[in-house]
């Protein structure tokens, strides 16, 4: 395919997308021509030159106009006019960053605000904060709707947030740094656990915060390990973390930090086991080697409910779950359990719930390492359908997992 023949591709499913979005949209469709007017005339943001020469990927053009729909959806928020937008000569996501504020701006909003306009699937009540912050209220008068409670120094360190953050991985550095905690601690709390958005529990893991503050510094990799240790000792079912036959309660519901020293935790994660069977709690009966688990890999599981189907991805732990989704996809995933073991690969089950039909969908392996998605296969390692890509892509954008060229 010759230069012009890919230009005049990439131009053609650029248009088709286009049409396709503006088809979706009712009330807005005209200010969303509007946007792609401006876009198209003053910028070479939805240029096909550009995704021919590699200067911006298809995903970040399917970005972009989902950006422009969701401005168009909140038009009556428009504070001046799109045709009289001063674009700066930057990169496509910063003029992009340029327009919004152009649009809805009356007082400064923070820059990690804007990506919520183009994030794959943002919480309306993010969209809802950027426009409160935009007419001049402050971070706290919407307190009620924010995921951790605020103090004013939590409000002024939220307002000073890094741009690659998420406004609810924000939150979590506002709270860090108003705890007095390190801009490290806070990254790595972001980065590395469960703590980068808000929890049903946030009293508990503030005094978890406020121990990891105290005893600073440790190392990033023992941070996470802490805060691991924690959760599935205090909210994960016994049955995942002792064993087989320990029932679905968790292990310790009553975990505190309370009285305890780094270097007393430290012996409490090693030794939890006999420290429990001191304390009269009973070890479940030996496990089956077949059902004996290794280290899940800390990416996040998948649930989506939509037009009637229940849709999930989860990790295969055992060497029952493999053996029992090779048996079933009919194809040769039990052979992974060595790789599995080692980490070198992680297997993930796709299933759909749709009332009494429960069907497996797909066997996907990532590496954990890279964070990829090597490959998906059906049953009988048919490839993927595009209705499987659509749950698939959704994953990997909640997860931050990437794609092999050919999954």
């Amino acid at each position: 395919m010759t230069s012009q023949q890919r230009k005049h591709h990439a131009a053609r499913r650029m248009d088709d997308l286009i049409t396709q979005r503006a088809d979706s949209l009712n009330g807005f469709r005209n200010d969303f021509w509007k946007l792609m007017h401006v876009l198209r005339a003053r910028t070479d943001i939805l240029s096909p030159r550009r995704v021919v020469d590699n200067n911006i990927t298809v995903r970040e053009v399917e970005q972009i106009v989902n950006a422009c729909v969701r401005i168009a959806c909140h038009r009556f928020s428009w504070k001046r006019n799109p045709f009289d937008w001063d674009v700066p000569a930057s990169s496509p996501f910063v003029q992009l960053r340029s327009l919004v504020h152009h649009l809805f701006d009356d007082y400064p909003v923070p820059e990690f605000m804007t990506s919520v306009w183009w994030k794959a699937y943002p919480q309306q009540w993010e969209i809802d904060l950027y426009l409160y912050l935009a007419i001049g209220k402050g971070v706290r008068q919407f307190a009620k709707h924010s995921p951790l409670p605020l103090t004013r120094r939590m409000a002024a360190q939220f307002m000073q947030a890094p741009d690659d953050l998420s406004p609810g991985a924000a939150f979590r550095w506002s709270q860090v740094l108003a705890l007095g905690g390190s801009e490290r601690l806070a990254r790595c709390l972001i980065d590395r656990t469960l703590l980068s958005e808000a929890t049903s529990a946030e009293p508990f893991w503030e005094t978890v915060i406020r121990f990891l503050i105290q005893y600073q510094p440790v190392s990033a990799v023992e941070t996470a390990e802490i805060i691991r240790f924690i959760q599935d000792q205090r909210f994960e079912p016994a049955e995942q973390i002792w064993g087989r036959g320990s029932g679905s309660d968790p292990v310790q519901p009553d975990f505190s930090l309370r009285g305890r020293t780094l270097m007393s935790l430290r012996r409490h994660m090693a030794n939890w086991r006999n420290d429990l069977i001191v304390k009269g709690y009973q070890p479940p009966v030996p496990l089956d080697p077949l059902d004996k688990p290794w280290e899940s890999c800390c990416i996040d599981a998948f649930r989506l409910e939509q037009d009637g189907i229940a849709w999930s991805i989860e990790e295969l732990l055992t060497p029952r779950a493999l053996k029992q989704e090779g048996a079933r996809m009919q194809h040769c995933v039990a052979e992974y359990i060595s790789y599995c073991k080692k980490r070198i690969s992680s297997i993930w089950s796709m299933r759909m719930h749709q009332g009494e039909l429960r069907k497996r969908i797909l066997t996907i392996e990532v590496i954990p390492e890279k964070k990829t998605i090597y490959q998906a296969r059906g049953k009988l390692n048919r490839a993927p359908t595009e209705s499987d890509m659509k749950i698939l892509i959704r994953w990997a954008a909640q997860t931050g997992l990437k794609f092999r060229e050919q999954v």
